[in-house]
């Protein structure tokens, strides 16, 4: 009885193992758009790149703000001189010993005074502090922040180009495998055609000539199934350099798809204008054109600093009773500078710093309106798709009609062998056009979503 449960039990577990097992294969051979898009969002070089990019921008701005902040320096320095330097008054002390009539004017002492050591070393602290600048430390910050904005702005663009660029190669990818199953079908209905040519040619229904034109239509078929089966690796190979990755699964399951309603255009054109990053970053770029004007105007203000200097070691380098063994000397003030000419240099690099002001304001312009453009344009080409998806599918069904008669016809002796070939490459053309329309599709929302500055959204309706 235990056999048995242990038994029971050993069966179950390497049962679940198994499952487990075959449903993580599985699912490794398997990528949604979604799968994509998070492995490209680890591991593309260039995103990274960006990445660090913007750390660059945070820790500059960082490093600005501590413009404001005191700064203090440790210092020492070592002198050694070739003589000491001082002055001998034993003369002056002998005379004052002559005229008082001493017998020995050295018992006055020694009147050779010394004001430095031959060696001298000395170190302390010493710190400066900028009460005023004009401005220029204002501006300096400003900037760093306006520019850690647009390396924000830069990221966010790379963010949504590499979405698009995701899309153009997995849909690349996808149209491929479509592609190569339409000529699958191609090859296989001309080696049916072929197979029904060759019955009737031995029974003496067709003429060889007949037989010989569903050979060719099965050739071609072949060699175009060989190049779009060439096309598939060119594309998964694209698609693997975005994801940066050795290979991809071979089951790409996001499908093409429409959605069921677009918003207008208007929609579209008022968020591109407030969330397109390259439009955010040139108004940015803009007000860091303003803080480099105030930067400029700032040097028609004075420097006011304070400073402070202590010396907390040192040999008595001075003997003269201005620094004694046992002295900290420190001195602290107040400085200021002020700029009285330069030769007309600040007032010339305020004239361009306001030139490129007005540049950018003028770049700015120019690029909502290309913006504007470009989103009509994709939404018209959008439309244009789905009309295009709506009538090919239309003729798909009577392309498919035409095929089964020519078909039927043939093996009834009323239709050659050429009718049924122009059906089945008629019917397969639409197809193909079919699919670039849905590619086309997909490739446009994309770039649409890009432009609006709303890329995200597009992972959701890939799925």
């Amino acid at each position: 009885m235990n056999r048995l449960k242990l038994k029971g039990i050993f069966t179950v577990v390497c049962g679940s193992i198994l499952c487990v097992f075959t449903s993580n294969t599985a699912q490794a051979q398997t990528l949604t758009f979604s799968q994509a898009y998070e492995m490209m969002h680890k591991e593309n070089s260039a995103l990274k790149a960006q990445e660090k990019q913007e750390e660059v921008h945070e820790y500059e701005w960082k490093a600005a703000k501590g413009l404001r902040y005191p700064t203090v320096k440790a210092f020492g320095m070592g002198v050694y001189l070739d003589r000491s330097l001082g002055v001998d008054l034993n003369g002056l002390r002998n005379g004052v010993g002559d005229f008082v009539h001493l017998p020995n004017p050295e018992l006055l002492g020694n009147w050779s005074v010394s004001f430095n050591k031959r060696d001298m070393a000395f170190g302390g602290f010493m710190a400066t502090w900028p009460l005023f600048t004009g401005g220029k430390i204002n501006a300096a910050i400003k900037a760093k922040s306006i520019q850690k904005e647009i390396g924000e702005k830069d990221l966010e663009n790379k963010q949504n180009q590499l979405i698009s660029e995701l899309a153009q190669r997995y849909y690349a990818v996808k149209l491929a495998d479509e592609a190569v199953k339409v000529r699958e079908e191609v090859l296989k209905g001309m080696q049916h055609h072929l197979h029904d040519a060759t019955k009737l040619e031995e029974n003496g229904m067709i003429a060889p000539v007949e037989r010989l034109s569903a050979d060719v239509a099965v050739s071609e078929a072949r060699r175009q199934l060989d190049a779009a089966i060439k096309d598939i690796k060119l594309a998964r190979i694209a698609l693997a350099n975005t994801l940066e990755v050795d290979e991809v699964p071979e089951d790409l399951v996001s499908g093409f798809f429409i959605l069921d309603a677009l918003e207008d255009l208007d929609f579209y054109k008022d968020a591109a204008l407030i969330n397109y990053p390259i439009l955010q970053k040139l108004v940015l770029q803009k007000d860091l054109a303003e803080q480099g004007i105030k930067a400029k105007k700032s040097a028609y203000y004075p420097t006011v600093a304070a400073f402070g200097q202590t010396i907390l070691a040192h040999n008595n380098p001075m003997s003269a009773g201005v620094m004694h063994d046992n002295d900290n000397v420190w001195v602290v003030g107040v400085g200021v500078s002020y700029t009285l000419f330069e030769g007309l240099r600040n007032r010339n690099e305020i004239k361009a710093a306001k030139a490129t002001k007005e540049s950018v304001e003028l770049f700015e312009t120019k690029a909502k309106n290309d913006v504007q453009m470009l989103v009509t344009k994709l939404y018209q080409d959008i439309e244009k798709q789905v009309e295009q998806i709506e009538n090919l599918s239309t003729q798909e069904k009577l392309g498919e009609e035409l095929l089964r008669v020519r078909n039927k016809a043939f093996s009834e002796g009323f239709a050659s062998s050429t009718d049924v070939v122009d059906a089945e490459m008629k019917l397969s053309g639409i197809k193909l056009q079919k699919l670039q329309a849905h590619f086309n599709y997909a490739i446009n929302v994309a770039s649409l979503l890009e432009y609006a500055g709303l890329s995200q959204n597009f992972i959701e309706y890939a799925k």
